[in-house]
This record gives C-alpha cells, sequence and structure tokens, in this order.
C-alpha cells in the first residue's frame, strides 16, 4: 500500500534553510532562499520618501514605524486579509489628522505595509514601483500604481512562500531516508522528488489554486510496497511540523498503491520502463550466455 498526505491552504511556515547535506546536493536550493522582507526594503527608501509623508507616519505612533523582519513566512491570502483589515484602520487614522487626502492615503498605504511580511526575491524593481505610488502627483494615478504594485508584491510573496514550502519539503525527505533531491517546475507546480537507495520515493507537489489563491501541498509514496508508507508519511509530516508549518486542512489517505498526482503517476511510470529495461538487458545477457556456452559444446 502506499499513502498520501493532501494539504489544503498553507498559512504560514517558519523561513526554512536547507539542510547542510541537501544544500550540498543542490545548489538549486540556494537561489530559492535569496530574498528580502519588504519592510527592510522600506527602511532603507524612507530618505526618498516625500517629507510630508514620512512626518505624517513618524507622527502617528512609534507601532507603525518601518519594522524588523518577522521569521515567518504567510500565505497570500493571510497578507491580503491583513492588509484589506489594516490598510482602512490607517488611512481614517491619518484622515483624522487633518492632512491632505492624497498625503493621507500615501502615508496609510505604507504605514499599512510596514507592518506587514511581505517577501521578495528581487526586490530593486519594487523600489522604483514604491517611489511612483509615494510622488503620484493626484488620486487617480496613485489608486493605480498602488494596485499595481500590490499585484506584484503578491506574486513576488508567493514565489518566496512556495519556494520556502519546496525547501522544507526537500529538508523532511532528506531527514527520514530519501536522500537524493531534486526539485522540477512542471506545469506551475513545484514538484520535490526524493529517493531513497532502494528506488522507493517520496514526491511533494506544491501548487496555487488559481480561483482561491490557497497554496496546498500533498507529499506521496511511490513505489513503497513493504507497509512502511504509513511510518514515512507519518515522520515526514513530524519533519514539516518542527518547521512551524500552520494547515488549513490536512487529510492522510491510503492509495491502494496508484500514485494520485499527475507527477507521481509519471515517476511510477518512468521506474516501470526502467524495470522492463533492465529485466530486458538481463533476459538478453542470460542468453548470449547460454548461446556462448552451446557453442562451446
Amino acid at each position: 500500500m502506499s499513502e498520501i498526505t493532501q494539504r489544503t491552504n498553507i498559512n504560514r511556515i517558519d523561513e526554512v534553510n536547507p539542510v547542510k547535506e541537501v544544500q550540498a546536493l543542490m545548489a538549486k536550493l540556494n537561489d530559492m532562499n535569496r530574498y528580502k522582507p519588504l519592510n527592510l526594503v522600506l527602511s532603507g527608501m524612507q530618505s526618498f520618501v516625500p517629507d510630508d509623508v514620512l512626518t505624517a507616519i513618524n507622527a502617528k505612533s512609534t507601532e507603525t514605524k518601518f519594522i524588523s523582519a518577522k521569521t515567518t513566512v504567510c500565505s497570500p491570502n493571510l497578507l491580503r486579509a491583513s492588509f484589506q483589515a489594516g490598510f482602512p484602520l490607517d488611512l481614517k487614522n491619518f484622515e483624522s489628522k487633518g492632512i491632505s487626502p492624497l498625503t493621507a492615503r500615501k502615508a496609510a498605504w505604507l504605514s499599512a505595509l510596514g507592518k506587514m511580511d511581505f517577501k521578495m526575491a528581487h526586490p530593486d524593481f519594487i523600489k522604483t514601483d514604491i517611489l511612483a505610488v509615494v510622488k503620484a502627483k493626484d488620486m487617480k494615478t496613485l489608486n493605480k500604481d498602488m494596485k499595481t504594485i500590490m499585484h506584484k508584491l503578491e506574486i513576488e510573496h508567493t514565489k518566496v512562500f512556495v519556494n520556502n514550502l519546496a525547501v522544507a519539503c526537500a529538508n523532511a525527505s532528506f531527514s527520514v531516508g530519501f536522500k537524493d533531491v531534486e526539485i522540477k517546475k512542471i506545469h506551475g507546480k513545484l514538484e520535490v522528488i526524493a529517493t531513497n537507495n532502494i528506488g522507493q520515493h517520496l514526491n511533494s507537489e506544491i501548487s496555487v489554486d488559481a480561483k482561491t489563491n490557497n497554496v496546498n501541498a500533498s507529499t506521496e509514496t511511490i513505489g513503497v510496497t513493504n507497509g512502511s508508507c504509513t511510518r514515512i508519511i507519518s515522520a515526514f509530516n513530524d519533519e514539516l511540523r518542527k518547521m512551524g508549518i500552520k494547515i488549513g486542512k490536512e487529510k492522510t489517505k491510503f492509495t491502494g498503491g496508484i500514485p494520485q498526482m499527475s507527477y507521481s503517476r509519471l515517476i511510477e511510470q518512468m521506474d516501470k520502463e526502467r524495470q522492463r529495461k533492465k529485466k530486458e538487458f538481463e533476459r538478453l545477457i542470460k542468453l548470449n550466455r547460454n548461446r556462448n556456452q552451446k557453442q562451446q559444446y
């Protein structure tokens, strides 16, 4: 029997670094972990923010100043909800100070972002967009630029979030004995394929639902026929929990030996083809050996 754990709507995970052995095996993991928190980018841009906006932010309260980086990575859905809850409150507060509506909106936007946990792999292009927002001359341009950058921030952060999950799955796979790890992007999904020393596989698939924007991740055993699938999946899930993963819904079930995920099915097919070729090769070797023995007689 084989087993699969399906995780729906992953909310957050601790920032993950690849274990040394995995890092040595996969240089790609280093690239996946290179990102910067938005609030550090904002902190480095204070000298470029117009004086009226910066004065409004600093005059409000210490809680709304740009803050230090957190050690978790939240899902894009959680960040969107946080912004939608925080921005109107900040805007109302700034408007009550009697400053211009344009300045109030800029200050509220920066204040709300400074309390959030966006992370990005390519912060340089974001800087240009942030400057465009804080220097907008009218409300129409400001709203348009804000919408554009929020979309870009969400896309960038989603990449970081799914990359962290991929690294976490690579680490967990290695920890439970599947030490040959590979990460591929297939049809927009990250596939973390790990193999042990007897050719069994753990495949973790990380995807973003196009309708709900939920980040989902499933992990499936492939080729495990000795009854150890439950132990493997349970140990893998325990490793993820150690990394602070918080999940909206999790379900583990037996697959009856039939892979559930499309790439898992492909892995199984490739394994069967390798086995077929191996047996065919061994059969030809045996035939040739027998033929040579007959010729000797």
